[in-house]
């Protein structure tokens, strides 16, 4: 479904573009599509400012590949995976199909859904427009949505997922007519015309909910004048040159060929491909496509804040006061955990439609892991662990998955 472009809004959209721009001042092993910086050279991904003295320790390196390469070939793998420290790739691999039934195989360029991991791209198009003064943290969402039927949400609740809100998604499996896209816009309505209330006050506790992310894609879209999808690739992923990422909106049947097909595993074994239905109509919860190379460029852009000052991009990091002292700490699209080392970890797990996603990034030794992978049945806690405490002795408790759909 395509709408009409209308000249007003090309206006707006023009205005703001002025206004952001004013106020801003292979190697390959061809059989599993593997590369390592034992053999390939990645200077081009590194910003050529900065002088990095950093040498990578090759075992680590041939411990991923044997951890990697033996996982993918007894069936515990299949997707792309990207270890990053000190700015420089230690390896990066793709491993299996794009397209399980049709054998189309993997590269470090192919697009994933990322699902839940979506969100932290969202947190970062409210913080831009923080950053350029067009809003709030603490002002009320009805602020940008008025027709939306619950005041007294601030967008920092909704970053923070304290806004006390039910999931979209089960109300509309209640309530919706499923032969129809449902999209950002039509979220305020829903819960309006069937009077879904909060489940609690705002503020009051975190409970992770989808609808928190679908409401600050719309929050954009009603600043800027742009679809959410035009926002993020102006501002965010043309300027860092992730070329290999968009926002997939199932009512704009903008999927690109060539990205991955998430595939899930049902009775005796069996692999189905996951189709798109009518919840894939909303964005900034999930629908972001992109790949392991694209989010590495996206991880050094937060090293040197690219995007925006380091005392707005600090935010993102820090949780809401009223977390302090409990296990489940969320910041702005991160989630946050504090190991009794003090060593500070920000990640998050996305899982929908057959992909399972994981951007890892240990901010004290500068250590990123990001996976992507398309078979909903492959659980990698145990990779990413025994990746992430290399130089400590194995252990696998330190991660675990919490569901995030």
């Amino acid at each position: 479904m395509h709408k009409k472009k209308n000249k007003g809004n090309s206006l707006l959209r023009g205005l703001f573009v002025l206004v952001i721009t004013l106020l801003a001042g292979a190697d390959y092993d061809m059989q599993n599509n593997v590369m390592s910086i034992s053999h390939t050279n990645f200077t081009h991904f590194n910003n050529p400012t900065t002088t990095n003295s950093f040498v990578p320790d090759v075992r680590k390196v041939h411990f991923i590949d044997s951890l990697v390469s033996t996982s993918y070939k007894k069936g515990l793998f299949n997707g792309s995976i990207l270890v990053a420290e000190k700015g420089k790739i230690l390896y990066a691999g793709a491993f299996g199909y794009s397209n399980i039934k049709t054998k189309d195989t993997l590269n470090v360029n192919t697009p994933f859904q990322l699902a839940s991991v979506s969100k932290m791209f969202t947190a970062t198009a409210i913080m831009l427009l923080h950053d350029k003064g067009l809003l709030q943290y603490d002002e009320d969402l009805r602020k940008y949505i008025p027709e939306f039927p619950t005041s007294g949400i601030s967008i920092r609740n909704l970053l923070n997922h304290r806004s006390g809100l039910q999931n979209y998604i089960y109300v509309a499996d209640k309530y919706w007519d499923r032969t129809k896209v449902i999209t950002n816009k039509d979220i305020p309505a829903l819960f309006k015309n069937n009077d879904i209330k909060p489940a609690f006050p705002a503020n009051h506790h975190y409970n992770y909910c989808n609808t928190n992310y679908a409401l600050l894609a719309l929050i954009v879209e009603k600043i800027s004048g742009f679809a959410f999808r035009d926002f993020m690739k102006t501002f965010v992923f043309t300027p860092l040159k992730m070329n290999n990422s968009y926002i997939y909106c199932k009512a704009d049947e903008n999927f690109i060929q060539g990205s991955a097909i998430g595939f899930s595993c049902f009775n005796r074994g069996g692999m189905r491909a996951e189709i798109p239905d009518y919840l894939d109509g909303v964005t900034g919860d999930k629908g972001m496509y992109s790949s392991v190379e694209d989010l590495y460029l996206y991880d050094q852009s937060l090293y040197e804040c690219r995007l925006m000052k380091s005392s707005v991009l600090a935010e993102a990091f820090t949780p809401s006061p009223d977390d302090n002292g409990k296990t489940k700490k969320y910041g702005f699209g991160w989630r946050i955990r504090v190991g009794e080392d003090q060593k500070k970890e920000v990640y998050h797990y996305g899982w929908w439609r057959g992909f399972r996603t994981y951007f890892i990034r240990e901010l004290t030794d500068k250590m990123t892991v990001i996976s992507l992978n398309n078979r909903s049945n492959v659980h990698i806690n145990n990779i990413l662990c025994q990746i992430l405490w290399y130089d400590k002795q194995a252990k696998t408790e330190g991660i675990s998955e919490e569901s995030d759909e």
